[in-house]
């Protein structure tokens, strides 16, 4: 896909990414990388290169008080932050660019929605996640944000992404420090946990399609003061999910189910937000305001293409192959503790 869909009435247009290598945005950094008509500013830590075009800029945007200083010397059209996600955070960034930009796209999280009340989400929906702090947080910041907005003009965006993957993550359902720990089990012909009964729904979105979306929304007037989904509307469950990866790695499936509820007892990993506030439920997310908002919506990379582009990557990158013992330890003690507990409960009822 080209990406050069935004809605241009300077050139050229400076934009401004806070972040910019993460699985979300380094394919937008890449594609506005090479865009004409964008000048093109990346402010992060140093850590990463960037893709040729890109100007770094290299503070900790954390440090409130030297990126003030630094950026006295720029000016921006367009910023947009992955980062942040403190209400605190979104208060300093207000105040920095107020009446200085003509837009701020905020990256927010579906994970803000209080899931309890709906199946079918649109932007509308209530938020305030009981089980997540992150989600909660995100949606103080679009609450300042909208507030800010609707005060004094300041040229807000919100993006809800739902899971986005790229090359080199995917979607699971339990996982440890990365996903190969996952696929190593896999290769082992070892179980892997899936929470629930498997069949609860999940939307995949690849970063690429992320990206193309993504980037309609810079500089177009039509989205300053709202908030949108960039999902990927086909939806599977999390077995289906599974069940590809399986194929394509040439295995049997061998897939525990595990309660929701019970896997958030866990001392070791904070299952409670990324399960029991996000994964359990089965959500279908209305994208009919992004569709009619930006003039080419779409979504080619499915998830079982995701999968094989993935494990491809890993192959040509086997560094990254890097095995978690304790997370094969744990899944090994869970599995093993589990299956005790049905053998036991087996005749009771």
């Amino acid at each position: 896909m080209e990406m050069n869909k935004m809605i241009l009435t300077k050139k050229p247009l400076k934009v401004l990414l806070i972040g910019g290598t993460g699985t979300i945005s380094l394919p937008i950094c890449e594609a506005l990388s090479q865009n004409q008509d964008i000048e093109l500013y990346v402010m992060n830590r140093g850590h990463k290169s960037l893709p040729e075009h890109a100007h770094q800029i290299i503070c900790d945007f954390h440090d409130t008080a030297k990126m003030e200083e630094i950026l006295k010397d720029y000016s921006f059209d367009i910023v947009c932050n992955f980062i942040i996600y403190k209400p605190e955070e979104a208060i300093k960034q207000i105040q920095l660019f107020k009446g200085k930009i003509q837009q701020y796209i905020f990256i927010s999280t579906v994970v803000t929605y209080n899931h309890e009340t709906a199946v079918m989400i649109h932007e509308s929906h209530e938020q305030n996640n009981i089980y997540s702090e992150y989600g909660r947080e995100k949606t103080k910041c679009e609450q300042i944000f909208m507030k800010a907005y609707e005060e004094f003009g300041f040229p807000i965006t919100i993006v809800r992404p739902s899971q986005t993957y790229g090359y080199d993550r995917i979607p699971l359902s339990v996982k440890g420090k990365s996903c190969w720990s996952v696929v190593d089990r896999i290769l082992n012909d070892k179980p892997v946990i899936v929470h629930g009964d498997g069949k609860s729904t999940w939307h995949c979105t690849h970063n690429q399609d992320f990206a193309y979306n993504f980037i309609q929304l810079i500089n177009n007037e039509k989205t300053i003061g709202q908030a949108y989904h960039n999902i990927n509307p086909v939806v599977v469950n999390w077995d289906m999910i599974y069940r590809d990866l399986y194929a394509l790695l040439n295995k049997e499936p061998k897939i525990i189910h595990i309660a929701s509820d019970t896997l958030a007892l866990s001392q070791t990993y904070d299952i409670e937000s990324s399960i029991l506030g996000d994964k359990q439920y089965s959500c279908l997310f209305d994208m009919s305001k992004i569709q009619r908002d930006i003039p080419d919506f779409q979504n080619h990379i499915m998830i079982q293409e995701g999968l094989k582009m993935y494990l491809d990557y890993m192959e040509q990158h086997p560094q990254k192959k890097v095995k978690d013992e304790t997370f094969d330890q744990w899944c090994d003690q869970v599995i093993d503790a589990y299956q005790k507990f049905i053998q036991e409960i087996k005749g009771h009822f």
